[in-house]
Parts: structure tokens; sequence; C-alpha cells
């Protein structure tokens, strides 16, 4: 029902992917303007796990939108938490990561991701750390719209929950490509860097975490996480379908791609203003 071609056909990644190269040239610098950077991209990125675990609760409560029509009993009928699970894989990993025997959160992989860069960059003083990643009022404004883009604060009904399903679709295949170009640009422009990043570890939570393993796992030259995750959401985006009226089909389908323009519409904004002082 929804392919990375339909999103694709409408949304332009070409200009999305020179609109990162050129906030990733700006903040290349310097390692502190790389450091801001790296910092606010870790804040607004780690709103997301959290989000879509939202997504998966609120499909899962939505009983009423997800009935197998094959199943004439009303109390045996509801698959919503069985489409919620193909969103809630994608929470699993955000807060647990898969590939490590550790409770490695991608959370605490980010941080320890910005404390490599603080330490390669010979920043030590809290306060003058506190001040350069100090979350800007235009980034908390976006923070609060990717909880609205997965569900906070809105009913749990099929047209909200498909147009989460749209925002989700939008995070995970703009946020393969973004990953892989700030990977590729740092292996590129500061290897020395990425070596210090590869060897350094942080302890976060009582675990010692690998300072440059958030990215590389995220990257399509990686792990590809965000890939994965993508194929899952389109599996639980068919199965919403294949659980909901065909009546409802073309509506629902303009519910998802009026989430993937709202998470467009973010990322845009947040590499337009990700540099500035």
């Amino acid at each position: 029902m929804i392919t990375l071609s339909d999103l694709q056909a409408a949304h332009d990644f070409s200009a999305s992917h020179a609109a990162v190269e050129k906030a990733l040239g700006t903040s290349m610098r310097s390692h502190i303007s790389l450091l801001r950077f790296v910092g606010r991209y870790t804040s607004w990125n780690g709103f997301f796990g959290s989000g879509v675990a939202t997504l998966a609760g609120k499909i899962g409560r939505s009983r009423g939108a997800f009935l197998d029509p094959a199943q004439p009993i009303t109390a045996l009928a509801d698959r919503s938490v069985f489409v919620g699970s193909f969103f809630f894989d994608a929470a699993r990993d955000e807060f647990d990561d898969s590939s490590t025997e550790h409770r490695d959160t991608h959370r605490c992989l980010a941080q320890s991701f910005v404390a490599g860069m603080a330490r390669f960059s010979k920043l030590r003083d809290p306060a003058q750390l506190n001040a350069l990643l100090a979350d800007p009022i235009w980034l908390v404004t976006l923070q609060q719209r990717v909880a609205m883009g997965y569900g906070a604060g809105c009913p749990d009904d099929a047209g909200n929950i498909f147009r989460c399903m749209g925002y989700h679709l939008g995070s995970e295949v703009l946020a393969d490509q973004e990953f892989s170009l700030i990977d590729k640009a740092l292996r590129h422009s500061d290897p020395e860097l990425v070596a210090f990043l590869e060897q350094e570890r942080f302890e976060i939570a009582g675990q010692s975490h690998s300072c440059y393993h958030w990215l590389g796992i995220h990257s399509g030259h990686g792990g590809g996480v965000e890939h994965d995750h993508f194929e899952w959401a389109v599996q639980g985006v068919q199965k919403g379908f294949s659980y909901s009226p065909d009546a409802h089909h073309d509506q629902l389908r303009e519910q998802i791609m009026r989430g993937f323009g709202d998470f467009a519409r973010d990322h845009a904004e947040f590499f337009a203003l990700v540099n500035r002082d």
C-alpha cells in the first residue's frame, strides 16, 4: 500500500541530501562547531525512540481500528497489538540495542558519541559544555513537534494513527540517509577523529560504551538499523491496511502522506537551523 517509491515521489530527497551536506560542511569548520552540531543532532534524534514507543502503544490501544474481517467474533477480531508490534520492533532497539549483549539504549550510545567528541576537542569544563550543548528554543519546539508527530495528545483513531505512521516512515527513511552522510563526511574529512572515537569508551548507567558505536550502527555503511526499522514499519502499515475497511484505504493513505510531509517539514527546519548561534 505504501512503498519507498511512493515517498520518493512525494518528496525531493536530493534537496534533503543537499541540506544535510550543507549543514555538515558548515559545522565542520572547527571541532567546537562540530560538537555543537552533534549535540543538537543527538538531542533531537533522542526523542524519536520515545516517539515510536508512544506510537506502538497508541496502535495497541485502538482495538476498534484494526479488525480481522475473517473473524466474526468481535472479542477475537482486533489485531491492533499485532499491527503495533511492527513499530515496537524499532522501539525495542531504541531502548536496548539488539547488536550488543548489554542494555545499550540508543540514547546512551548517542551521549557516548557526544562525550567522545568533547574529549577529542579537549573540552572538560562543565559550564562551557553546558552552554555549548544547551538546546536552543527552536530545537525545543521541534522536539515538541516530534511528540505530536508520533501521536501525543491526539485521539487513538485510525486517521491519526496512520498519520503518525507516515511521520515514522519519514523519520526512518530520511534518518538512514543523514546518518550515512554524517558517517561518510567524518571518515573523509577527519579520519583522526573517527579513529579516536572508535577506540574511546565512555561509561553511562554503569556500562562502558564505544563512542562511535551509535553512528556506526545507524549508518548505511555499518549496521543500517534505520533501514531495518523502515522495513518493519512498511510491514506494519501493510498489516494496518489489511485490517482496515477497503472503503477507508484512500483516506488512510492520504493521512500517511500527510504524516510523512510533517516529518519532511521538521527535518528541513532542523538542518536549516542547526548551526545557528
